[in-house]
């Protein structure tokens, strides 16, 4: 019997994040290919530590609260979230893509190390907090600190709306502001460029470059 193409998993119900999560795994080793999520009001460690070689989409419906999809391990699968999120989004991501149509809280892409994040929303402090690899991607705000201690990846974020001491510590990785002339150097274009393709349609066209 082939498995659904969409399971609705109410959180409020299920209560435990191990036990939420438990199910989510279960469904996507079945071969579900949308999973919502349905009733959330802060729940914490939501799609915490998921690995495997899905390609789905997991559809977060409400409030996340802390360290949401963090050490998630899994290329083809995306985390999307429609509302706000607490601290510590993609915390430890190696592979994924987490897409957060609001605002979150602070060290979003803390120690991230592959994947990509897209925060349409603002950022509190300490945004991509030692990030080593991957894509990070504020459209809003950052808070104090952004960038700090990077050492590896590509942390973009919106020209005037960070504060004077982005990048505090770093070592190594690109640190871009939004939106570049197409005078940009060839590094950093490339990368906007692979960026864009990884958020698709989740990102606004064109709100990464200017004439």
């Amino acid at each position: 019997m082939a498995a659904p193409a969409t399971v609705v998993l109410t959180v409020p119900e299920i209560r435990d994040f191990d036990r939420i999560n438990a199910e989510v795994a279960q469904r996507l080793n079945d071969g579900v290919a949308h999973i919502i999520l349905a009733g959330v009001d802060r729940q914490r460690l939501l799609c915490l530590r998921l690995q495997g070689p899905w390609t789905a989409i997991i559809e977060v419906q409400g409030n996340a609260g802390p360290e949401l999809a963090a050490e998630m391990n899994a290329p083809g699968l995306t985390v999307l979230a429609h509302g706000n999120a607490a601290d510590g989004v993609g915390r430890g991501l190696i592979a994924g893509r987490i897409i957060l149509t609001g605002s979150v809280g602070d060290g979003v892409g803390y120690c991230q190390r592959g994947g990509t994040i897209l925060i349409r929303g603002d950022a509190g402090h300490r945004a991509g907090l030692m990030q080593s690899g991957g894509n990070l991607l504020v459209l809003g705000s950052v808070g104090r600190l952004a960038g700090e201690r990077q050492s590896g990846g590509v942390f973009v974020y919106q020209s005037g709306h960070a504060s004077a001491h982005e990048g505090h510590g770093r070592r190594g990785g690109r640190l871009i502001s939004f939106p570049v002339a197409s005078s940009i150097g060839e590094d950093d274009r490339i990368a906007l460029d692979q960026l864009a393709k990884d958020c698709g349609e989740h990102l606004p066209a064109g709100v990464l470059f200017r004439d």
